[in-house]
């Protein structure tokens, strides 16, 4: 008979236990069954690259009259420039042009504050 806890008890688990029921532990045998610890999971359709994430957008420069880019810091510490196409969806993008004073990314000034 075991000694359960107060909550296994609510849960009806049983604290009889029959001896046949009981085996010693043995390890893994690394030799036998190298990388037993290794798991692979199917994706099932997962992207086939890593989701990155952005910390903050540091900056912006227009390229052209009609060309913006923000200089975007990402969560592993790379600094890139990305258009606004790939930008517009971020919710850093609405941090930064509150930051600025603008409501739209076209409202921005020739330089950054």
């Amino acid at each position: 008979m075991l000694e359960l806890l107060p909550e296994l008890v609510s849960r009806w688990v049983h604290p009889n236990l029959h001896v046949s029921l009981i085996w010693a532990h043995v390890a893994n045998d690394d030799e036998r069954f190298p990388h037993h610890d290794m798991q692979s999971y199917y994706n099932f359709g997962a992207a086939n690259e890593p989701e990155w994430f952005i910390n903050e957008i540091l900056a912006h420069h227009w390229v052209s009259k009609h060309g913006l880019e923000f200089q975007v810091h990402w969560t592993l510490g790379d600094v890139t420039w990305e258009p606004l196409a790939s930008c517009k969806e971020l919710e850093a993008l609405d941090v930064y042009l509150e930051l600025c004073g603008v409501t739209q990314p076209h409202d921005l000034p020739c330089k950054a504050p």
